[in-house]
């Protein structure tokens, strides 16, 4: 047997719960392959006096890794490592990371971007975006006075490059290793406005003109948009219920080389759904195989109700191919224009040179304050009051949409993000809706709707609307 009690450490006085700091330590172990497919674990009882734990933490340890995929439980016999689970073997030498050559730009085509249909009155809706009004200003104000309070703080301003705050980056190291068990220093964390500048940016280092990446079909338009501008050629891979099909990826890398595959494993846009760890781990090896990037857009992974959330690719070892991009602007609120990079240094100082050429210096003094906020706790305290908030929003929701609409509609209740994916039946066209809530004096963004091909799908945010706004939602809509 392996020698548990030296391979899991638990930290008694940290601020994860015991049963998931043991949940992602058998992770880690299971994604390093120490502990192979298909290996017994130890019962409950026998781990829990191996690491001095109570054995209701390892039952629940062995819960969530349950709900996760990662292992399985069969009748009197115990718990095991998925049998099917692909574990990405770790390189004997260190291999090669990725490159990210600067190049000449491409020109922009505006023709795909959709404005808002109608004039913002009354109720507004869309597609999974925070409420604003819970949003922590008032702390951010209050380290804004403090921040302006302080001549020579303000004479620093001057001094702002391109770079980015450090403090901030330090900050999102820190947050980044204690909730995604992501470790990696302030240098390899870039500091952007918002999640979108991220794609672009990356996009922007990373592709070069006829380069192919693969994304998601239904997806994030404005992606493909900042792919496209930088002159690759997307090519579009069906997603299911378990997110991206990867079989499918790898039998275009046989065919043609890939450059990247652009993925959002939590809560794909615009479907909701989440990338299974089988999924994730045959991509990571199909990255090594054909030697890709993958570029992780995680914007709201803060955002989970049913289990803890999947750790990100980039948690993993991959040896610099997942390039991740996440956005404090679905954290905190849509006006609070911040998100970040994670990746290579050379990565890191490719996209800051393309920074420059529309944006010489960045918001220090913001950046600064969200620092503070980071480091008093005060966004870890904001993320917990949420997620118990929006919990209750999806779940009202949901409610009345089964009692009202329960034989119109079809949607799986999502288990984490903003958003819910409704599909509505042929005789209900989603423009016709649409144009039903414009009716009634209801504006919302015109991409919340989905119709091309074979969608008939409405996405909608239910985080933003209180439980009145989602009543006078439903009763726009025919029943």
């Amino acid at each position: 047997m392996l020698p548990y009690k030296s391979l899991l450490k638990i930290d008694a006085k940290g601020k994860k719960p015991r049963y998931e700091q043991l949940a992602a330590g058998l992770h880690h172990l299971i994604n390093k392959g120490l502990i192979p497919p298909g290996t017994k674990l130890p019962s409950s009882r026998l781990l829990a006096e191996l690491l001095q734990l109570h054995r209701k933490t390892v039952t629940a340890a062995y819960e969530e890794l349950i709900h996760q995929g990662w292992i399985s439980s069969k009748n009197k016999s115990g718990y095991y490592v998925n049998p099917d689970m692909p574990i990405t073997k770790v390189a004997v030498k260190k291999a090669t990371a990725p490159k990210y050559p600067a190049k000449l730009p491409v020109p922009l085509h505006f023709s795909n971007i959709l404005p808002p249909a109608g004039k913002l009155q009354g109720l507004f809706l869309d597609d999974g975006l925070p409420d604003p009004r819970i949003a922590p200003y008032k702390p951010l104000l209050r380290e804004l006075r403090a921040l302006t309070d302080r001549p020579h703080q303000l004479k620093k301003l001057n001094h702002g490059t391109s770079a980015g705050s450090s403090r901030l980056a330090r900050a999102l190291a820190a947050h980044l290793a204690d909730s995604r068990g992501i470790h990696l220093s302030a240098p390899n964390i870039y500091v952007t406005n918002g999640g979108q500048m991220g794609i672009y940016l990356v996009s922007k280092a990373l592709l070069s003109p006829g380069d192919v990446v693969l994304a998601g079909a239904p997806g994030y338009s404005l992606a493909n948009q900042a792919f496209t501008s930088n002159g690759a050629r997307v090519t579009t891979v069906p997603v299911d219920e378990h997110g991206i099909n990867v079989d499918k990826i790898g039998a275009i890398c046989k065919r043609k080389k890939v450059k990247a595959v652009y993925v959002i494993p939590h809560h794909h846009y615009p479907t909701t759904v989440t990338l299974s760890p089988e999924r994730r781990m045959k991509l990571l090896a199909l990255s090594e195989q054909y030697n890709f990037i993958i570029i992780e857009d995680d914007y709201d992974y803060d955002y989970h109700y049913a289990s803890a959330p999947h750790l990100p690719m980039a948690s993993y070892h991959h040896q610099g191919r997942v390039v991740y991009i996440g956005s404090l602007s679905k954290s905190l609120s849509a006006s609070l224009r911040l998100g970040f990079i994670a990746g290579t240094e050379d990565l890191i100082g490719a996209v800051q040179h393309f920074r420059k050429m529309v944006d010489i210096r960045s918001d220090i003094l913001l950046e600064n304050a969200v620092a503070n906020l980071f480091e008093q706790g005060e966004i870890a305290r904001h993320t917990r009051k949420a997620n118990k908030l929006y919990k209750e929003r999806r779940d009202y929701l949901c409610r009345l949409l089964d009692q009202h609409l329960g034989n119109i509609i079809s949607y799986r209740v999502p288990d984490g993000g903003m958003s819910v994916w409704m599909k509505f039946p042929e005789l209900l066209p989603v423009r016709a809706i649409g144009e039903r809530l414009q009716q009634q004096g209801i504006s919302f963004h015109r991409h919340m709707l989905f119709d091309e091909g074979d969608l008939n799908h409405m996405r909608l945010g239910f985080a933003s609307l209180n439980f009145g706004e989602i009543n006078k939602f439903l009763n726009s809509l025919p029943s």
